[in-house]
């Protein structure tokens, strides 16, 4: 809208700048021809029709349609700097709406800090009490022996199930490698541990990843991975998945192709919530996603700028 604008008044501009030679080319010629005073003797043999009062107003209306361009090319001027500042408003929203989007997300990934230091304080703790107490009754069991030991076994079972629950909602909550092994290799159990509860293969694959990331933007790049997987898993029946980040120039490439059943023709209606969020968490970083139909299957393609994603160096 802004370029029709411009070309509106850049158009205006040539069009006066036209006239304005053509009137000019108009005078020189009248002046060489004496257009005038030829015309003098004419328009007095038709005095009865006033023709003679005829160029005077054709230099009112030429004045009057000159001012008339002129207003409208002050509007168009008017309404294109409007235009422009509302622009910078509408940037600046932006903006602020990322910025508030990647506050969001911060606040999340640090209140599942919390709650998975505390699963593992407290719940950790109980399991290994419940497994203590169910290793003594079984030492000590000397009255009915058989009863003691069966029920010191199914405390042990439960405190089993206790502590693989209170895991699978720690790596919900906080990817344990994440910040033992790094992002590179976190990556590299998602798509492992992924491969051996879906039976599908995953191929992992990454390049030039530096290691001074931000904590959220590894926490996003892990979600969007873990996520797409759960997409595939979900609805793509896929035999094969290949993931691949990659460092391209001054952008983080993330690449999740699969050869399942693909995606709808109406892909943009057929995203979920879980597809809402990966595109959410992408805007908080300044990038962009897509999902490409590759028939057979889906590629997921999202660029992330290294500047959003590094920490900055102190001077």
């Amino acid at each position: 809208m802004l370029g029709n604008l411009r070309m509106l008044v850049s158009s205006s501009w040539r069009d006066g700048v036209s006239v304005l030679a053509a009137v000019l080319g108009f005078v020189v010629l009248t002046s060489k021809l004496e257009l005038s005073e030829r015309l003098v003797p004419w328009l007095r043999q038709h005095e009865a029709l006033q023709l003679d009062e005829l160029p005077l107003t054709l230099l009112v209306l030429s004045l009057s349609l000159a001012w008339f361009a002129w207003r409208r090319v002050r509007d168009a001027q008017a309404e294109l700097m409007e235009r422009k500042a509302a622009q910078v408003r509408v940037s600046e929203l932006l903006a602020h709406n990322r910025d508030l989007t990647q506050r969001l997300f911060t606040a999340q990934e640090d209140e599942r800090q919390l709650l998975a230091r505390d699963l593992h304080d407290e719940v950790g703790q109980a399991c290994t009490a419940l497994r203590i107490e169910a290793a003594y009754i079984a030492k000590a069991a000397h009255a009915q022996p058989e009863q003691v030991v069966s029920a010191a076994q199914r405390v042990d079972d439960a405190a089993h199930r206790m502590h693989r629950l209170a895991r699978d909602m720690l790596t919900r909550l906080r990817p344990a490698h994440l910040d033992s092994l790094g992002l590179e290799r976190a990556l590299h159990e998602l798509c492992r541990n992924w491969q051996m509860q879906c039976g599908v293969a995953c191929t992992f694959v990454a390049k030039g990843l530096p290691d001074a990331f931000l904590d959220y933007a590894s926490i996003s790049v892990y979600r969007l991975i873990q996520e797409a997987l759960t997409n595939v898993a979900r609805h793509a029946r896929a035999t094969r998945v290949q993931v691949a980040v990659v460092v391209q120039g001054d952008a983080l490439m993330l690449s999740i192709e699969d050869n399942g059943c693909g995606i709808p023709v109406d892909a943009e209606h057929a995203l979920g919530l879980g597809c809402v969020g990966m595109h959410e968490r992408v805007a908080s970083l300044h990038g962009a996603i897509v999902w490409q139909d590759a028939r057979p299957g889906v590629h997921v393609v999202a660029t992330l700028p290294l500047v959003s994603l590094l920490k900055q160096r102190q001077p």
